[in-house]
């Protein structure tokens, strides 16, 4: 008898500290799809720019504490890009990132939230015209700090927040294509995977390499905690070595949020 009371005294408490979390927490998952304008150049293929229109989309989660709010998202972009030649490349590009912002003494639906934000992108390319040599990719992951501001307002009595985030990537490590070829710089065959990373793993350094992001996004807050929207993005990007790599992409793109807890 005593064992279930203490059984059923754990899950209670279990129970209540769950509830009482769930109260002090909010989860939100958002959906996006849009059309993203993109133009880069990878010396390792040209010295000239590819550009096209790539299809993009977002999933992400959004998690709001007392004091701090931190988001997680995904996207995947794919297009065919074209120099003025008319050379084609195939480019597919993979990003994780996540922003952490602080509102301990502050309002978090109002006004600028400051923190930093981890971004991990990975981008392959093959290019259409090349039978040797047509593929290189890129690869890093890096820190940096991050503002958010807010802005709520009512029109027509319907619920309106404008939603802008920005973020600097100041430090991490780079994993990309060297001279000629798809193998990274100083890769070599018989060495092992371990050691192999080692040798091709290169810093990301402040002002050498450069990632800038900027987003902007207008939601419609729902009566059910939903909300719709429509966002713009702007990101440019360098990554240093033998051949450097830039790219430059701005897309517009609609926006699901909806409300889990």
């Amino acid at each position: 008898m005593r064992k279930i009371f203490c059984n059923l005294l754990i899950l209670f408490s279990c129970v209540l500290f769950v509830t009482k979390s769930s109260a002090q927490t909010k989860g939100d998952i958002f959906l996006s799809t849009g059309i993203q304008f993109f133009a880069g150049r990878d010396e390792g293929f040209s010295s000239m720019n590819y550009r096209g229109n790539k299809s993009t989309s977002t999933l992400g989660f959004v998690l709001t504490r007392k004091n701090k709010t931190l988001y997680f998202h995904g996207d995947f972009s794919y297009g065919v890009l074209a120099n003025t030649a008319g050379a084609t490349i195939n480019e597919l590009g993979l990003n994780y990132s996540n922003f952490t912002f602080y509102h301990k003494n502050k309002t978090k639906d109002k006004g600028f939230l400051w923190g930093w934000s981890n971004k991990n992108a990975f981008h392959i390319r093959r290019h259409n015209n090349f039978s040797n040599y047509n593929f290189r990719y890129d690869y890093y992951s890096t820190l940096g700090p991050a503002a958010q501001y807010n802005l709520p307002f009512q029109w027509k009595n319907k619920m309106f927040t404008w939603k802008s985030m920005a973020s600097w990537q100041l430090i991490g490590l780079q994993i990309k294509s060297g001279y000629i070829g798809a193998e990274p710089e100083n890769y070599q065959e018989e060495s092992t995977l371990f050691n192999n990373f080692f040798n091709t793993v290169k810093p990301f350094i402040l002002f050498k390499d450069v990632d800038l992001g900027f987003s902007s996004a207008l939601y419609w807050e729902l009566p059910t905690s939903n909300a719709l929207g429509l966002r713009y993005q702007f990101n440019y990007g360098k990554l240093s070595g033998i051949k450097k790599v830039y790219r430059l992409d701005h897309s517009i793109d609609l926006l699901l949020k909806v409300r889990l807890w």
